[in-house]
């Protein structure tokens, strides 16, 4: 079987890694398709895989920005994306409905502030008009292009509900060509905090019930069309073992081995943009801690990998005992020996303290209790996201949320006094939000099973757009032709405008070069003529009177030698 897998970067690979080799293991082709690069090493995740299976190759889906439809359609799904930010679900999300207006027109935020057009009957009424719209715009050419070419039995793909996402096009190219799709989705926060599903694959694959749930709500994905597999991304950390011993690991992270300590995994740029002041804070509580075992313990802090720059400079073994940072420019545990670091991390430490990180589910998997507290300046990424009531409720919940530092420290003597009991609630959340077919029910093959019965199924029917889609679609030509020409740079709309105009220009030019000619021809034609006229009377008088002339001298002179009887030396 023929697989394309979909991205927007290759750094969502880092989330299919397992189901991809396991493809490519049971003898299937795989073509990863990315529609740019990305900064977080997801190139060297698509190296190493086709390195390691001559089966999956790769490339970069030629950009489409110049294309007519990319505005408008970009503008419009930006529009639907806010506009569901509206909903009063997401009332206690200020920075996650405040994110989607950054990336949306100022058309939609008026609209959404107008008495009767941003009223809920209102905001229904334009959500349908605008999903129609969305509907209605084609898949540019590269992407029908690169699907002919490729011709897959399946499209496999992630996380296509990213903001102005344009893996849209891909699901529907692919429904237009009768390419089955699958959508795999690719981590714990994707439905409830980025923008919706706009082309419904035919198949989403999610980790448990909870996001089922949410598929069916938010996205109204149909039932039948959700099926549960488990988190494939989180299977290597079943089977993963430490590298190093505790001591081996303590001295190479640069905290110390005689006594237990804490780890403190940071959060991204959106989370919490500047952790160190809360860091410092922390940690200045438990050292001040009256529990003589907690006061004294260990501390390791691990920076984010795509947040590490706020700790250059910042000192904090200076500033207290038995403190690191490391690795302090941030590393991303894509494979080998990073990801042994970040796996020993969180194995040789006796709990995980963080604000809202996926960092927390890991440490739930390989068995460590899992803590944070409410912080004034992140609670509108902690409280104030879907997907972190996850992590408290999940299976009783993973995460030991204290509403204030003192209720935190107690949470974390609790915990040096009964380890084995803090660790249990772990095992219950990873047994509903990870594993939800049982502990020992590996994620990655339920995937890859899906993926080949659904490939297996019968063909579809190639889905031809009808009559009033068509229509839709020339009526909103103008405004695609505005958009393009609005948000454009002018270098690139000048760039845009020649490769549209080549084949009339080229046209224009030879009809140019036509009618120079021809004006050019009438200004020679007087000339012309005069030298044909003297052409003809050179050839029809001229000449024949000089041979008449010159046979009538001959004959004379002929003549008068014959009178004088003087010898005929005439010519």
């Amino acid at each position: 079987m023929k697989i394309l897998f979909s991205a927007t970067h290759f750094g969502f690979l880092r989330n299919f890694q397992s189901t991809i080799r396991l493809l490519a293991e049971r003898g299937h082709t795989l073509h990863l398709l990315a529609e740019r690069r990305d900064a977080i090493d997801g190139q060297k995740m698509a190296d190493i895989l086709t390195a390691e299976h001559p089966s999956i190759t790769f490339e970069l889906l030629p950009s489409t920005r110049h294309r007519l439809w990319y505005s408008l359609a970009t503008g419009v799904r930006a529009a639907l994306d806010y506009w569901r930010y509206l909903d009063p679900r997401w009332d206690h999300s200020p920075k996650l409905r405040a994110r989607a207006a950054e990336q949306t027109p100022r058309f939609a935020l008026v609209a959404a502030r107008l008495p009767l057009v941003g009223s809920r009957a209102g905001l229904a009424v334009l959500k349908t008009v605008f999903r129609g719209m969305e509907r209605a715009m084609p898949p540019p050419d590269e992407v029908a292009d690169v699907f002919r070419r490729i011709n897959p039995d399946v499209l496999l793909l992630t996380p296509l509900l990213y903001f102005r996402s344009h893996q849209v096009d891909h699901v529907r190219c692919a429904r237009q060509l009768g390419i089955k799709s699958v959508l795999g989705v690719g981590s714990w926060d994707h439905l409830t905090t980025k923008g919706l599903i706009h082309e419904i694959p035919d198949r989403v694959l999610v980790w448990n019930e909870a996001q089922k749930q949410e598929a069916i709500d938010l996205h109204a994905v149909a039932p039948d069309q959700v099926c549960v597999t488990g988190a494939q991304a989180y299977d290597h950390w079943f089977a993963t073992k430490p590298a190093l011993t505790r001591e081996a690991f303590c001295a190479q992270a640069g905290v110390a081995s005689a006594r237990p300590f804490l780890l403190y995994t940071c959060s991204s740029p959106f989370i919490a943009p500047y952790e160190v002041g809360f860091v410092r804070r922390w940690i200045a509580a438990v050292r001040g801690s009256s529990d003589p075992a907690l006061r004294s313990i260990g501390i390791l802090v691990r920076p984010h990998p795509q947040n590490a720059k706020q700790w250059e400079g910042v000192d904090l073994g200076s500033e207290f005992q038995d403190v690191s940072v490391w690795p302090r420019k941030g590393v991303n545990p894509i494979g080998g020996v990073a990801r042994s670091d970040y796996f020993d991390s969180i194995y040789h430490c006796e709990g995980v303290v963080g604000i809202n990180t996926s960092a927390m589910i890991e440490s739930g998997i390989i068995g460590r209790p899992v803590f944070s507290v409410v912080v004034e300046e992140f609670a509108d990424t902690q409280e104030g996201t879907l997907h972190f009531q996850h992590l408290k409720r999940e299976g009783g919940g993973l995460l030991q949320l204290a509403s204030d530092l003192p209720m935190h420290l107690s949470q974390l003597e609790v915990m040096l006094a009964d380890r084995e009991a803090a660790r249990e609630g772990a095992r219950k959340f990873v047994r509903a939000f990870i594993r939800p077919h049982g502990l020992d029910a590996a994620a990655t093959p339920r995937v890859v099973d899906e993926v080949e019965r659904f490939g297996a199924a019968p063909a579809l029917v190639p889905a031809t757009a009808s009559l009033t889609t068509r229509m839709l679609r020339i009526a909103l030509l103008p405004a695609a032709v505005v958009t393009t020409v609005l948000t454009m740079d002018p270098v690139k709309l000048r760039a845009m405008i020649l490769h549209w105009t080549r084949p009339a220009r080229l046209q224009l030019r030879w009809l140019w070069s036509r009618l120079i000619y021809t004006v050019r021809f009438f200004r020679r034609l007087p000339r012309l003529l005069v030298r044909v006229a003297i052409l003809i009377v050179s050839k029809l008088v001229v000449r024949p009177v000089r041979w008449l002339m010159h046979r009538a001298k001959t004959g004379l002179h002929a003549f008068l030698v014959w009178r004088k009887g003087e010898p005929d030396h005439a010519p």
